[in-house]
């Protein structure tokens, strides 16, 4: 078995392995720039803040495989996967300059008085410019990993709020092409109609997916990729609305 489909304490691996990046990402991050700007800082907290960093960016390679390895069983996020692999590449390269700033540094204050430590402080800047944007990547993919979870949990609630639907339960297709658009979006997929009208917002990998099926018998599509994902399937179960005529 892949180590990374293990779970731990009834919990998958992945959203386990996630939280270390978003506070050890952020935090070593952060760190750097504080001890790249301050030699009181660098001093003390130098190595320690690099450790953290390296920390975020190895757990960030576990979170990449384990979330694909999660992936199979549950809705794929796209928007969170996207972010995450951003992440991961600039968590990685972060790390590296970080690392080789330490040593230019290091060479610099070893060197006799008037050497210049213009590559040390170049690479300086690079390495707290990278840090920045490795600690917004952090948050944005938190973020959109938390709304890929939340957003499953809303699903029955969207169900209920979507469009209103005619008293009847039995639609014909021409019904169904009428509701087209993001105000009133319906869709048939094995027979039965479903309202997706809420759902779009809410959709893990991002409205237009849910728009493009609008008015339409979607039943290709949803089974080349959820047919045999059955959280997906419940998902669906919660917007029906009726059957095909």
């Amino acid at each position: 078995m892949n180590p990374l489909d293990a779970s731990f304490l009834g919990l998958p691996l992945h959203p386990l392995v996630v939280h270390l990046v978003v506070v050890a990402l952020p935090v070593g991050a952060l760190a750097t720039v504080a001890s790249v700007v301050s030699p009181a800082v660098r001093s003390r907290f130098g190595l320690l803040s690099l450790a953290t960093l390296t920390l975020g960016a190895l757990a960030a390679i576990a979170a990449k495989f384990s979330g694909e390895a999660l992936a199979e069983t549950v809705t794929r996020p796209e928007s969170h996967e996207r972010f995450g692999n951003l992440t991961l590449v600039a968590a990685l390269v972060t790390a590296a300059l970080a690392w080789l700033w330490w040593w230019l540094e290091r060479r610099r204050e070893q060197a006799p008085p008037g050497t210049s430590g213009f590559g040390a402080m170049a690479v300086g800047g690079l390495v707290a410019t990278a840090a920045l944007a490795v600690t917004g990547l952090a948050v944005a993919t938190g973020h959109s990993g938390a709304q890929a979870t939340w957003s499953s949990r809303l699903a029955a609630p969207a169900a209920a709020g979507g469009t209103a639907a005619p008293a009847a339960s039995t639609f014909t297709m021409e019904e169904v092409a009428s509701h087209d658009s993001a105000e009133s979006c319906w869709a048939v997929v094995d027979g039965s109609v479903y309202d997706l009208t809420r759902w779009a917002g809410l959709h893990p990998g991002g409205s237009q997916r849910i728009l493009d099926l609008c008015g339409t018998d979607a039943t290709e599509r949803f089974q080349v990729q959820h047919s045999r994902n059955p959280r997906s399937n419940a998902q669906l179960d919660g917007l029906r609305i009726g059957t095909l005529a």
